[in-house]
């Protein structure tokens, strides 16, 4: 059998796009080298949805934060036929409508740390105030997002500038702020994705390696440990492990994180924001008492395992009743340019005719990733109603569970 589309690695990437191609009517294999999907990289991160209120604080044009507002739109746009997508546009921001869904209303607060001697912060602080409340306002029934962005140089001075008088006159250490940041309950969103697109016809390879991609009389062939698969095109979603196919660079980082529990139920998901990077700590809070507790990116496990014990400390002097009961490093795969750190955006490179390698640069992208990939191929929008499957179990055999929630249940699971 011949398939239009091969998609290599079952993880964000990998299931959003082998929904959407499913969605209009393509024949589609996803193949992933593990038993489960969404096990890897998918399955390690701490499941928070940005709608661009940390990248407020970042000193540039703003564009991770365009891009994070462009997969709002996308989210609602062409994901509203699914059941459980339980986002609701309002004329002021975004309303979620129970916590069932796949976004749980877990609203992250930002507290930044007040530095009065500190005039480039106090700007920062004072431009991502401003930001975040233009963000938490927006008429999301009359959008688009892009108002909130187009801000002229006159109206950024204003923005840094206008909340400093407000910051100074604070006696506390910290400034709280609730963000319009949530997080997402992952599994039910990933296990409705692919439970859709089987049902649309499309197809999964599981536990099935894959050692080489050859181009064999007008095909794609995809050797992998199980045999020899025919296809016309293939989207490469495998991360870290892209380099192995093609000549695209990935930066891998890691995010240490411990799985904590012992929290009060009345306890808020926060980030401590500060000048100093080392500071930024956060927790986001999980049910029955469950948090993951992190800061910073890193560049080693040597680096991660430190500054693990360091965030661990911070949060023990908060709140000295929290156990923790697991690590684990989460790991994010980017690509970046000349003179980049860091690159939070997707990416999408054909590297030779219908080869395409796909980094989504984070979970909240995966949404407007897909529908980008989908108009680069197709040169058409895909379509915003069609047939949806709620998954009622028949996608947990093959979805992976988070490894915050192994470790939390005394599941026998090893990090990657």
């Amino acid at each position: 059998m011949k398939y239009e589309w091969a998609v290599v690695g079952g993880g964000i990437a990998g299931i959003v796009l082998t929904e959407i191609l499913a969605r209009e009517g393509h024949s589609v294999v996803l193949i992933e080298q593990d038993d489960k999907l969404a096990g890897d990289t998918t399955g390690l991160f701490h499941e928070w949805i940005h709608t661009g209120c940390l990248y407020t604080l970042v000193p540039n044009d703003l564009h991770t934060l365009k891009f994070l507002l462009g997969a709002v739109d996308d989210l609602l746009e062409y994901y509203g036929a699914f059941e459980r997508m339980n986002i609701v546009p309002s004329e002021a921001g975004l309303r979620l409508e129970d916590g069932s869904g796949w976004f749980a209303p877990n609203y992250i607060h930002f507290k930044y740390r007040i530095r009065k001697m500190n005039l480039p912060w106090l700007m920062v602080m004072s431009r991502s105030m401003h930001l975040i409340q233009l963000i938490k306002d927006h008429d999301w029934l009359r959008r688009r997002a892009g108002e909130l962005y187009e801000m002229s140089l006159a109206g950024q001075l204003r923005a840094a500038l206008g909340r400093v008088g407000d910051i100074m006159s604070s006696r506390e250490r910290f400034l709280d702020v609730e963000t319009s940041d949530f997080t997402t309950n992952s599994r039910l969103l990933l296990r409705d994705l692919v439970a859709t697109a089987v049902n649309n016809h499309a197809e999964l390879s599981l536990g099935n390696p894959v050692l080489r991609i050859e181009n064999r009389d007008g095909h794609k062939a995809v050797v992998t440990e199980k045999g020899t698969i025919k296809v016309d095109r293939v989207a490469i979603c495998a991360g870290k492990n892209i380099p192995q196919f093609m000549n695209v660079k990935i930066k891998t980082t890691i995010a240490p994180i411990a799985v904590v529990r012992g929290l009060h139920p009345s306890t808020e998901s926060f980030v401590e924001l500060d000048y100093v990077t080392k500071n930024c700590i956060n927790m986001l809070t999980k049910p029955d008492g469950v948090g993951l507790i992190g800061g910073i990116s890193v560049g080693s496990e040597e680096e991660a395992a430190k500054y693990l014990e360091y965030v661990i400390g911070e949060h023990q002097k908060r709140t000295p009743e929290i156990e923790v009961v697991g690590r684990y490093n989460g790991l994010k795969s980017e690509i970046t340019f000349r003179n980049q750190d860091r690159n939070y955006l997707y990416h999408i490179v054909p590297t030779e005719p219908d080869v395409w390698a796909v980094v989504p640069g984070k979970f909240t992208l995966g949404f407007s990733l897909a529908v980008e990939f989908y108009r680069r191929v197709y040169h058409r929008n895909p379509r915003k109603f069609f047939d949806t499957v709620t998954d009622r179990g028949e996608a947990s055999e093959c979805v992976s569970e988070t490894l915050w929630h192994d470790m939390v249940n005394n599941v026998g699971r090893s990090p990657p």
